[in-house]
């Protein structure tokens, strides 16, 4: 049912899994689709969307994947095919996000967060399993002919939520414009306001490489950032861990396993003696989804997720945003994402090593390269963003 496989295991074997899987709750697996299969750490995650009779009628449910280690009291189960395990749970007991079912359930996101407002929607934004969740709330306006508000759910690992309050509450005090706090955060979840703007793809996206957005202003945002951040864990950027993702795309995409192999000897050599400047305080995961932005000025309005801040390299952030502008549009003939990064390329090169800039910009869209290519449309996805980091890093 399942159209290819992921890591070591086929879509047959895959299948088979979620057929055991199902199967301890009286379900007879009907059909299964596989959602954002991810790579982290030398493992992946996926979520699969599954079909299947259950108490004389068809339903539909959402389990868990991963081949991760998980703690031993985690609902769910191992379940071997091959000589390899894959640990399958139903959503939303995920083994390491505890709060994803507090925000997951209308009723409990209304006892703890909405106060007096009432909750007209609620919505997944992102599922990252086991690693962490967005969930945006709807609230009805305050008075007839005002504008309803929206708050984010940001459901983390266990003993996370309170450090990462703390964060929103530094870098705010300190100027930069990040998403406000609605309170105090209640079992790994915590609720931000909404942010103000237009997320900068959209911009691009409607108005091209010409559009009104100065990546410089970056620049003075980023200076903001308090020397308390350097205090925080350092986590190795997208762009170190470019041997890893050079490896899930070999798997993924065999027919350009020798253009794979080229790039990631290119990417190793580039780095010998490659000077990135000194540590400092970054946000680690700055791209155009992250940056909401006023659609006339291009301004910056809030800078979200800034869950990895820590001490890090200037040129990382540079290049996060750069790599993922340079895969938007692909594949396709439409070269606003390329030639928007090429605009933003020129105009952060002074502030920083042109040359570590290109090689880290390309060692970021390696990350983005799809772990999971079943069809088509995946595998042409896989080869765009291929040829998109080969030209960020140049000729040889």
């Amino acid at each position: 049912m399942i159209a290819g496989g992921f890591g070591p295991f086929s879509g047959a074997e895959l299948t088979g899994v979620l057929h055991e899987a199902t199967a301890t709750t009286n379900r007879r697996l009907t059909g299964a689709t596989l959602h954002d299969v991810q790579f982290r750490g030398g493992h992946y995650y996926a979520i699969a969307e599954v079909t299947a009779h259950h108490h004389g009628g068809v339903g539909h449910f959402y389990y868990g994947l991963t081949t991760a280690p998980v703690p031993i009291e985690a609902p769910g189960r191992a379940i071997s095919y091959g000589g390899h395990s894959m640990f399958v749970w139903e959503h939303p007991q995920d083994p390491l996000l505890p709060g994803l079912k507090l925000a997951a359930t209308p009723s409990t996101v209304r006892r703890n967060f909405t106060g007096n407002r009432q909750l007209t929607g609620l919505h997944t934004v992102i599922y990252r399993p086991m690693n962490r969740a967005v969930f945006k709330a709807y609230l009805a306006p305050l008075f007839p002919g005002a504008v309803g508000d929206t708050i984010y759910l940001k459901v983390l690992r266990p003993d996370m939520a309170a450090g990462l309050y703390d964060t929103h509450l530094t870098l705010g005090q300190a100027g930069v414009p990040v998403a406000t706090p609605v309170r105090p955060p209640i079992k790994d979840v915590l609720a931000l306001a909404g942010g103000h703007g237009m997320p900068l793809g959209e911009l691009i996206r409607s108005e091209g490489a010409h559009n009104p957005f100065d990546p410089r202003e970056l620049i003075e945002i980023l200076d903001r950032f308090p020397p308390e951040v350097m205090d925080y864990p350092y986590r190795r950027s997208w762009a170190e861990r470019h041997q890893e993702f050079v490896a899930v795309a070999r798997q993924a995409m065999p027919a350009y396993d020798a253009r794979l192999a080229h790039l990631g000897n290119r990417l190793e050599q580039a780095h010998q003696g490659l000077d990135l400047g000194p540590l400092v305080p970054t946000h680690a995961d700055l791209y155009e989804a992250h940056i909401l932005v006023d659609p006339s000025t291009g301004r910056i309005q809030h800078i979200l997720d800034i869950d990895g801040a820590g001490p890090g390299y200037r040129v990382d952030d540079y290049a996060c945003l750069i790599g993922h502008l340079a895969v938007l549009g692909q594949p396709g003939h439409h070269q606003w994402g390329w030639q928007t990064a090429q605009r933003f390329f020129q105009q952060l090169a002074p502030y920083t090593n042109p040359v570590a800039l290109a090689v880290r910009s390309a060692a970021v869209v390696l990350s983005l390269i799809p772990a999971y290519q079943p069809d088509d449309v995946t595998r042409a996805t896989g080869a765009a963003y291929l040829s998109v980091a080969e030209q960020l890093l140049g000729p040889h």
